[in-house]
């Protein structure tokens, strides 16, 4: 999750006709009854808005009400679409924002897990400038459609395998699960059991072993997600993976800003989110490199030795048919490197709360 930081370039184009930018101005209202709590990017974000006291919003058998940034009008000045699935209101004033939602669109509309999920049904995804709530959530109106929220700031400074990374956790995680079948009767023999936690299966705690448990953690969905071998963690797995080829089937295309390096981003963000949710139980915010964190470092020290578990893990599981993502997975992570990691989400958090260059909400 080596996230570097970016510039706007001046003469970026639009990567491909494909995709339509409509001129005529709407208005989207989505108001969802719920909201389901997002990824929060790669490392954790959850644990930042807690820590921060920025309250999100719990999906998984919670009382939650909607949030105030779902409820409000969107007022779409242009459209950037792929199909049934659309940005509503990215700026077109700068090709960097135009040219990174047209990608995530095209790769969207080219998962088929996705696609499948979504059948008929529209996808909206708008931007907000939000740096006091979660990084990015998704809401299933069923019939209505999917809305998706995603901070502006994240689409700025992060890379295509780290955004649409966070997007699979989202959509992978959360509703597509929900949505599977036989779902809720095949979770009941992962609920409430304490899981040990791979790559800390030597650790002396006074419980005898480091576990998880969905009773104990901060969103039960969550864990329930990233125990290997469980249906959740399995809808989410493939999707990433399937995410993984179609990334590398750009880069064997040649499409434009198509690189290897977007396939090592998308695995470690996937790799990263399931190894601080177990490690932590889903209480992230444990690793933070924050004056008066007293365990932040033994606890990094737990994130990094759970990433290289589930990576070799991950790796040894692969197909036949996706053995060419192999050599592009991440190096082992390192503790000096899950701290890096946190910096440069607290960094970008911080940038986040004085633009939104990508936004266009003009009338």
């Amino acid at each position: 999750m080596h996230a570097r930081d970016e510039v706007r370039p001046k003469d970026a184009g639009a990567r491909r006709t494909s995709v339509s930018v409509p001129a005529a101005n709407t208005v989207n209202t989505a108001t969802p009854s719920h909201e389901l709590l997002s990824l929060q990017g790669k490392a954790g974000n959850a644990g930042v808005v807690r820590m921060l006291g920025e309250g999100g919003h719990s999906w998984a058998g919670r009382a939650a009400d909607p949030a105030p940034a779902v409820q409000r009008a969107v007022v779409q000045r242009s459209k950037l679409s792929h199909g049934n699935i659309s940005f509503t209101n990215v700026s077109l004033k700068y090709p960097e924002s135009q040219g990174k939602a047209t990608r995530i669109l095209e790769l969207l509309a080219s998962n088929s897990k996705v696609t499948s999920f979504l059948g008929d049904r529209t996808c909206r995804i708008t931007l907000e400038k939000r740096t006091t709530e979660t990084p990015a959530n998704v809401v299933d109106k069923g019939p209505e459609g999917v809305f998706v929220m995603l901070a502006s700031y994240y689409l700025e400074n992060y890379d295509i395998g780290y955004i649409v990374g966070m997007l699979c956790h989202e959509f992978g995680m959360h509703p597509m699960a929900q949505a599977a079948p036989n779902m809720t009767e095949e979770e009941e023999n992962f609920r409430g059991m304490p899981y040990p936690v791979p790559g800390l299966e030597g650790k002396d705690v006074p419980d005898g072993f480091a576990s998880m448990n969905s009773d104990t953690a901060q969103q039960a969905d969550h864990v329930l997600g990233v125990i290997p071998g469980s249906p959740r963690y399995t809808v989410y797995r493939d999707v990433t993976l399937e995410m993984a080829d179609l990334l590398l089937r750009d880069v064997h295309n040649k499409e434009d800003g198509a690189r290897e390096q977007d396939v090592t981003d998308l695995i470690d963000c996937f790799l990263m989110d399931v190894a601080s949710i177990a490690a932590t139980n889903d209480n992230r915010k444990r690793g933070m490199p924050l004056l008066g964190n007293s365990e932040g470092e033994s606890i990094r020290k737990d994130i990094a030795a759970v990433y290289n578990a589930y990576k070799a893990r991950l790796s040894q599981d692969l197909p036949l048919e996706r053995q060419p993502i192999r050599p592009l997975f991440p190096p082992e992570k390192t503790p000096a490197a899950v701290k890096a990691d946190f910096n440069t989400l607290l960094k970008r958090i911080a940038t986040g709360k004085m633009w939104a260059w990508s936004i266009d909400n003009s009338t």
